[in-house]
């Protein structure tokens, strides 16, 4: 571990190199903190002693750590990590058996916004490693904080272990010789896989996101919860979908959608518990236990793009940006958007292209909506589409109105499944190849063009493709 010094080194993009597959998910810190508390329970529950290297994301760390060193008594090593300039939170040593330490990462942007949670032990090891994506010129560093995506990678491969370790060591300031050999040691051992200690972390992970709905559940009363929404008022002008007019979705509606994710998350919890339950049978074979730890990879991701989705609804309800309109022009938003997918486009070898004239008025709407309607319904698009398709998006003035046209030549929709596709956690497009999603993206769009003026079409033929069709009210132009 003589590696020379890094300061310009990102530690989530090492970690997302070594990986045999890398695959990061997009995850809230809601998501985030529940993981690294299940981590804690596991380490709790079991009476681990282990070596710890943590930057926290949040205020919650610095209190598992807290309750980490308050439970287990057993030695343990804690090395609290942080950057010049962190509005960080020294933990007290709270017994004996702990051995607190603080260390300086070098200052650098890329460390400023990563966290992570390293955890050592004789048979056990695992890695969280976290890092804020950067902000649209829209988003306030405050809010991302508590309420913008992160993306992630949790790892128990030892040799990314080692990587990160080592990349580690080359922006940490000052490090002892007898801190650097005692690293070496842990590295050095050989671990065994322990299926027990995994299978209890899953336990700990499911029970943390159960938390989370009740949570959830709590904020609204059990009476409003258990009944039928009420009768709506009178209603304005519908959006049109195609043939069919959805009436505007308002406040009234979150009793409903509660319930509905209530139900949705039902189903991948109960799957994970059969699943658990299944994995502590001592003479399951290897192949019976890899299609189980598959199963249960699927529904964490499920629950996850649950979790999500529903964060992002909660959020968009409280947010008054997406209530602030101004003049917009989609030249300057548009494109940029455009352009973050392309890597994606690539990948899957689809053809991703825009037209948007820049002589085109402005339209009058939240800045924040405009992207949140552009990203979800372009991310459907890429989604559905198979290698080979084409993806376009196209600006062009209508009436009053500029009309932004999503077109795809991807699976279609079924002209039966069209009136459904913007209800709350409709998948009726998704494949069995296809990752499920929360069904939630156009639900979204939907709620954010009924609150700025706007309207939605959609036009498709199944196995030929889709378009999309959004209007904009024109800003004034007096």
């Amino acid at each position: 571990m003589n590696l020379p010094p890094n300061p310009e080194l990102s530690l989530y993009q090492l970690v997302l190199e070594t990986l045999a597959s890398p695959e990061s998910l997009k995850i809230t810190p809601v998501t985030l903190k529940s993981l690294v508390r299940a981590t804690f329970d596991l380490l709790i529950a079991q009476n681990i002693s282990a070596t710890i290297w943590v930057k926290p994301q949040a205020e919650g760390w610095h209190r598992e750590i807290k309750r980490y060193q308050k439970h287990v008594d057993v030695p343990k090593t804690i090395y609290l990590c942080h950057c010049l300039g962190d509005n960080w939170k020294e933990v007290v040593n709270l017994n004996r058996d702990s051995q607190l330490f603080s260390l300086q990462l070098e200052t650098d942007s890329h460390l400023k916004q990563e966290y992570f949670l390293l955890i050592l032990c004789e048979n056990y090891s695992s890695l969280i490693v976290a890092c804020q994506p950067e902000l649209s010129k829209s988003e306030n560093l405050a809010d991302s904080e508590l309420s913008q995506p992160l993306l992630a990678v949790f790892t128990l491969e030892q040799s990314v272990i080692r990587q990160f370790l080592e990349g580690l060591s080359t922006v940490i300031g000052t490090t002892t010789a007898k801190q650097r050999s005692h690293w070496e040691t842990l590295l050095a051992t050989p671990q065994s896989s322990n299926h027990k200690l995994l299978t209890q972390l899953l336990v700990k992970q499911v029970q943390r996101t159960e938390e989370i709905v009740q949570d959830t559940l709590a904020t609204q009363p059990i009476g409003e919860i258990n009944q039928s929404p009420p009768s709506p008022p009178a209603v304005p002008e519908p959006v049109v979908v195609g043939k069919n007019s959805l009436s505007r979705v308002e406040p009234y509606m979150s009793n409903e959608i509660l319930q509905r994710v209530a139900q949705e998350l039902r189903t991948p919890i109960t799957n994970m518990k059969t699943a658990l339950k299944l994995l502590d049978a001592s003479q399951m074979k290897l192949a019976q236990r890899q299609r189980y730890i598959g199963l249960l990879y699927k529904e964490c991701d499920r629950l996850n793009s649950l979790v999500a989705g529903l964060l992002e609804l909660v959020q968009l309800e409280g947010d008054p940006q997406t209530d602030q309109t101004l003049p917009l022009q989609l030249a300057e938003i548009v494109p940029g958007i455009v352009s973050t997918y392309q890597p994606l486009a690539q990948e899957k070898g689809i053809q991703l292209g825009y037209t948007i004239p820049a002589n085109l008025p402005s339209v009058l709407f939240s800045e924040v909506g405009l992207r949140h309607i552009v990203i979800n319904i372009l991310h459907n698009s890429l989604k559905f589409t198979p290698s080979g398709g084409k993806v376009r998006v196209q600006a062009t003035r209508k009436g009053k109105y500029v009309q932004l046209i999503f077109s795809d030549t991807g699976i279609g929709i079924a002209e039966s499944d069209i009136p459904k596709i913007f209800d709350s956690f409709y998948r009726g497009r998704s494949t069995p190849r296809e990752d499920l999603g929360a069904g939630i993206g156009l639900t979204i769009v939907q709620q954010l063009l009924q609150r700025g003026g706007g309207k939605i079409s959609v036009v498709s033929r199944f196995g030929q493709g889709s378009q999309f069709k959004v209007l904009l009210p024109i800003a004034s132009e007096t």
